[in-house]
């Protein structure tokens, strides 16, 4: 590995989306120097030139799709050779050994029958590894993210060092759409809702893994040490960098905002063309993350992420908020360029009757409500599967309407991002 390129940081983007533009802000709040990086930059052997290769959250099944085997080989002949693997959450769960896996790793998911799919927020974790570098200036029994994790299993071949087990929940976290407290009869609420619950079930379980695969190190997490404002999480995650690179990291002073990140520019004719196309797509993106607040169906759990109630996707609407957002911040910076302007036309003419039916959607689900709690995948009433079938798919991923526009954000988001970097 050439030494020049000790210390950067890879960024995995494809199938990231929210969890990616997080590592984005985070990376560039903290001058980590680092690139945004591709399935087809890997294919052509693009890690060669890092260190370390980051995967954010997102769906492992569709991180592995974009891959493809010569992507996933790809990743192993780095690590094996030397490289270093860190995956939060989705990224954690690429990596390990299962049909859609990387198998850096002698550990596979627990079956969501065995565990808890819908935990949110802060826990605390016990460090099992207490004089691990990555927790240097940490105390035990600090809390963390978990933003709805898998869990791991340990295979008995398994060489594995765990670095953190879970403990108790934190203030102000979620099991699904409840409030975790002392007073609440979990046995009574995993009856109603016909799944596991009780954060009692994960507390020991291991959260944080390292391991080695060849001559590189796999360093994997279900917490999200990248989350915004946590500057203990982030701490862990400049602790993390500088282990797996063996190098101190040489921080800048960037510290503003993401807002004043871009340059605003005063307008030409064709800015003005693609900044009201997609001033537009963020307004209908905005109406729509208004009316779900309007009727009840969630609220702004902080400042990028909302709270919703069980029976509606969530983070597939505020995913799809977040990014025409970013697009709307950045657009003025790219008045020239013919082909965002294209793409940005097509998008808006694919997106907005999304936006409409999205609305018909979540109104049925709101009525439907009114008898009782009601599952998130599946349904009784044949418009309510129709409409979610059209828009997602049958998948608790996501896929469908919903899959194309985003698809159709990240094609225009990416190469803005790219060029915002030094």
């Amino acid at each position: 590995m050439d030494s020049s390129s000790i210390g950067k940081v890879a960024l995995f983007w494809d199938e990231s989306f929210l969890w990616g533009l997080i590592a984005y802000d985070t990376f560039t709040q903290l001058s980590i120097n680092f690139g945004l990086i591709t399935s087809a930059d890997i294919q052509e052997g693009i890690l060669e030139k890092y260190d370390t290769l980051f995967v954010p959250g997102g769906w492992a099944s569709n991180k592995a799709k974009a891959l493809g085997e010569r992507g996933k080989e790809s990743i192993r002949r780095f690590v094996e050779l030397g490289g270093s693997y860190l995956g939060f959450c989705g990224g954690a769960g690429l990596a390990l050994e299962h049909k859609d896996g990387i198998s850096l790793v002698p550990v596979t998911r627990k079956p969501t029958s065995d565990r808890i799919p819908s935990f949110s927020g802060k826990i605390k974790l016990n460090q099992d590894e207490p004089n691990h570098p990555i927790w240097s200036g940490i105390p035990n029994k600090a809390a963390f993210h978990a933003w709805w994790p898998g869990q791991f299993s340990i295979l008995e071949h398994g060489n594995v060092k765990v670095l953190a087990s879970y403990d108790v929940p934190g203030d102000g976290s979620y099991v699904a759409d409840l409030p975790v407290g002392p007073t609440m009869n979990w046995d009574q609420w995993e009856k109603s809702y016909g799944t596991n619950l009780n954060p009692e079930r994960i507390k020991g379980e291991p959260a944080v893994l390292e391991t080695d695969y060849g001559k590189g190190k796999v360093l994997l997490s279900y917490l999200h040490f990248e989350t915004p404002d946590d500057n203990q999480g982030q701490k862990v995650l400049l602790n993390i960098f500088e282990y797996l690179a063996d190098k101190k990291v040489q921080l800048g002073q960037n510290t503003a905002s993401k807002d004043e990140w871009v340059t605003v520019s005063n307008g030409s004719g064709i800015d003005k063309i693609l900044v009201e196309t997609i001033n537009d797509l963020e307004a209908a993106a905005s109406d729509l993350i208004s009316f779900g607040q309007h009727n009840f169906l969630w609220y702004w759990r902080n400042p990028w992420i909302i709270q919703w109630r069980r029976g509606v996707r969530g983070t597939e609407y505020c995913t799809v908020y977040s990014m025409l957002k970013r697009l709307a911040l950045l657009a003025p910076q790219f008045s020239d360029d013919s082909d965002l302007i294209k793409k940005t036309a097509d998008l808006k003419e694919f997106s907005l009757p999304f936006f409409e039916k999205a609305r018909q959607l979540l109104t049925l689900e709101r009525f439907a409500m009114n008898r009782g709690p009601i599952s998130p995948l599946k349904s009784n009433d044949e418009n309510i599967r129709r409409m979610r079938e059209e828009l997602f798919s049958n998948s608790k991923s996501f896929g469908g309407y919903f899959k194309q526009i985003i698809d159709r954000i990240d094609a225009i988001l990416l190469p803005m991002l790219k060029k915002l970097l030094p």
